[in-house]
């Protein structure tokens, strides 16, 4: 076997053997740290090394000796290399790394303990027209700083005191019963798109797990999960639907959706290529995260518990799943309510009442000359 070739189907991996006629196999990507896979391509094993070392390799920070001692710039060095930093999940780390280098970009030669409150609400406030980047920021402020009390880098933590922006928007829209038909009735089974569609809504999972689904992952009709933002462990029965979707996957195809060229989807990738099949469907507002939604909200309008819903969803807590819960309890109450006024007593006693108006408005004015 030739020394640094290209394996197929698993990008910045390559194959060389070693002195001991080894077949062995690494993936390099520039800036981060190498990884050596285990197990045979084409393996199940294999498949979870590769998803492991993607979502776990190390980036190599640049200049981390030339950083000025209890400045910003040497706080963030310290958290890129710490335990707790590669205990975040790997998009976790995407968005916070996003944001750290901005603010290293405006405050990376202060020291941390000069970061003062004003300092931050001015970061957040210039944010103002965007409130979700603006809370975004603050959260991520208060990550670094409750590390810099922890590493003793400070006292205390600037942020505490500093309150997020109240915010429009719910979020990402949920897909309505109609928007889903919709879609159902452009893809048909056996595209790409509808798999996608239907491996979303019916695990009620993130684009970022959906996407490193396989074949490796079912089991005695269930489907495993092992959430990448939380590392939540999960085993979510197959949906009648899912079952047929999946049935149409080529026997050989071992991870369930790729691009047209057979490799793995990118987080970026994957996210604007489900967007551009809304699209084509005619659903413009609807994305991959809002049929999480729909199927979070289909589960609780089905009378699902707080607990059952988060056994499929994964959340860690019941403040997301709360708002699903009131969302049917809301309706449930309100259809009890009109259902009081609407019974036969009811609408006896607004005849009724309706009689009585009737008789007394009927009465002809008295004009005295």
């Amino acid at each position: 076997m030739g020394r640094g070739l290209r394996l197929i189907g698993f990008p910045n991996v390559s194959t060389f053997t070693d002195r001991h006629g080894k077949a062995r196999y690494r993936l390099r990507r520039a800036g981060f740290n190498t990884v050596y896979l285990t197990g045979v391509p084409g393996s199940p094993e294999f498949a979870q090394a590769y998803a492991d070392a993607i979502a776990g390799t190390g980036r190599r920070e640049i200049g981390a000796s030339r950083t000025q001692p209890g400045s910003i710039n040497a706080l963030a060095v310290s958290i890129y290399q710490s335990a707790e930093w590669h205990q975040l999940a790997n998009t976790t780390q995407a968005t916070y790394r996003g944001i750290i280098e901005r603010i290293r970009q405006e405050y990376g030669a202060l020291s941390v303990k000069g970061l003062k409150p004003e300092h931050v609400r001015k970061m957040r406030d210039r944010r103002k027209d965007t409130p979700a980047a603006a809370n975004n920021l603050l959260k991520t402020l208060r990550w670094m700083m409750r590390f810099a009390v922890d590493r003793n880098m400070r006292s205390d933590n600037p942020t505490i005191d500093i309150r997020p922006l109240r915010q429009a928007t719910e979020g990402f829209h949920t897909w309505t019963e109609d928007e889903i038909s919709k879609f159902e009735a452009r893809w048909s089974l056996g595209t790409r798109e509808r798999l996608a569609f239907d491996l979303l809504l019916y695990t009620a999972q993130r684009s970022g797990d959906v996407r490193q689904m396989g074949r490796q992952h079912l089991r005695d009709g269930r489907i495993a999960v092992v959430q990448e933002k939380t590392g939540a462990r999960l085993e979510i029965p197959l949906h009648a639907a899912l079952q047929a979707s999946l049935a149409v996957v080529p026997a050989n195809q071992m991870m369930f959706v790729v691009t047209q060229f057979g490799k793995p989807y990118t987080a970026g990738g994957f996210g604007n290529w489900f967007s551009d099949a809304c699209r084509q469907a005619g659903l413009p507002m609807c994305s991959a995260h809002g049929l999480r939604k729909s199927a979070a909200t289909r589960l609780s309008d089905a009378g699902c518990s707080e607990a059952q819903i988060m056994a499929v969803t994964g959340h860690q807590t019941a403040k997301e799943v709360q708002r699903y819960t009131r969302m049917r309890d809301q309706k449930r109450l309100a259809d009890a309510a009109m259902a009081k006024v609407s019974g036969t007593e009811a609408e006896q006693e607004l005849a009724t009442r309706r009689n009585r108006v009737a008789k007394t408005g009927s009465k002809p004015l008295n004009n005295k000359a």
